[in-house]
């Protein structure tokens, strides 16, 4: 029996993980146990924070473009497929027995997987327990109002909140959902996800730190990083670690390192990834929204170069607003050259203040034990 039934299901990056991590631990330190179902492919470096982690067979997404399920090993996935999933899923949440269920995106994402979270939303409903999806502040833009309306309908029907991690001081989450008003008594903004960082001491930042997040997509601006140091009139001369994350391509990440100049150190992962951050002179990155708030909690001078295929816009437009608030500089990968990526790591400046709530995988938690220590 488990006190919060928590669903995550991640395709390409990791960042979903990363985020409700922070949100269990925080569950967690409100006393409460958490069980996780996990749809994604297991990595032994992937920690939920959770009590308990059940691993449902495992898909991903066939490229960058989420064209097409597929198993670890690249195979399509049909209706059996389906099927499978949708008993594991229930039986899970059977045997967790929650008290709460906390659904990661749906249905504002992995509309894909509406196969198995509608009979379980239908599961929960029956039983009298409460539903709140974990949203992030901006969405991928939908060309189908449709879909939209959907996304809205199934909301409006099953969830008893929606906790969006965002402020709306930078922006609502209307900004990227148009149906936002038609369930605004459900939304909650949380603040973002951030993790907690202590004072930090007062030191010298020196060198440069280059991250792809988790390494599925990346590697292009990784390449160019590794070209900028010979580039770079300020930062030529210290040591640069790259920082390729665990699902970056193997034999990619061989033929990097059998090649690598002097003063570039290559990692597949750093355990202290923010602690170096916090030491670094400059961070240089995708946009992803973990990426923002180590940068933001560690006033880190940050280079951003969003990832954008597959129709992706959130990166970006996230990016766009925090450039232009001073938080982060901003390149488009796109004609992008080593020394134009140089030269904005030369010029670039720490981030700008910016009156925003951070803790909010900590609000998060307290809203969710509220609720159930308000259960009779």
């Amino acid at each position: 029996m488990s006190d919060v039934f928590v669903y995550v299901q991640h395709l390409l990056g990791i960042g979903h993980v990363r985020r409700m991590a922070l949100i269990n631990q925080a569950i967690r330190e409100q006393g409460l146990s958490v069980t996780v179902a996990s749809g994604g492919v297991p990595d032994d470096g992937l920690d939920f924070a959770a009590d308990t982690v059940i691993q449902l067979s495992p898909c991903k997404t066939a490229d960058s473009n989420f064209s097409n399920l597929v198993d670890p090993d690249g195979n399509s996935l049909g209706d059996d497929w389906k099927e499978k999933r949708k008993e594991e899923l229930l039986a899970a949440f059977n045997v967790s027995s929650p008290r709460l269920v906390l659904i990661e995106m749906f249905p504002f994402g992995r509309r894909a997987f509406r196969f198995e979270l509608i009979p379980l939303f239908e599961a929960a409903k029956a039983a009298g327990i409460p539903i709140i999806c974990s949203v992030r502040d901006l969405l991928v833009r939908k060309n189908d109002p449709a879909k939209t309306q959907w996304m809205a309908d199934i909301a409006r029907k099953y969830l008893d909140a929606v906790l969006v991690h965002g402020d709306p001081q930078l922006f609502g989450f209307d900004r990227s959902f148009a149906c936002a008003e038609q369930i605004s008594d459900l939304i909650t903004h949380t603040g973002y996800v951030a993790p907690v960082i202590g004072k930090m001491p007062d030191q010298t930042r020196s060198g440069v730190l280059v991250s792809a997040g988790g390494g599925a997509v990346g590697a292009e601006l990784i390449e160019l990083a590794i070209a900028a140091r010979a580039c770079s009139e300020k930062y030529g001369q210290d040591d640069w670690h790259i920082v390729t994350g665990p699902h970056f391509p193997t034999s990619r990440f061989d033929a990097i390192a059998t090649s690598l100049p002097s003063g570039i150190i290559l990692h597949r992962f750093l355990p202290d990834f923010r602690d170096r951050m916090a030491g670094a002179a400059v961070s240089v990155s995708q946009a992803g929204y973990n990426t923002l708030m180590d940068v933001l909690s560690t006033r880190t001078p940050a280079v951003m170069v969003p990832f954008a295929e597959g129709g992706e816009s959130e990166q970006t437009e996230r990016a766009e607003i925090l450039s232009k608030e001073g938080v982060i500089s901003l390149l488009d990968l796109d004609g992008l050259s080593a020394q134009s990526l140089a030269k904005q790591i030369d010029c670039v400046r720490p981030p700008a203040d910016i009156p925003i709530a951070l803790d909010g995988a900590q609000r998060t938690a307290s809203i969710i034990a509220g609720m159930i220590k308000g259960q009779v």
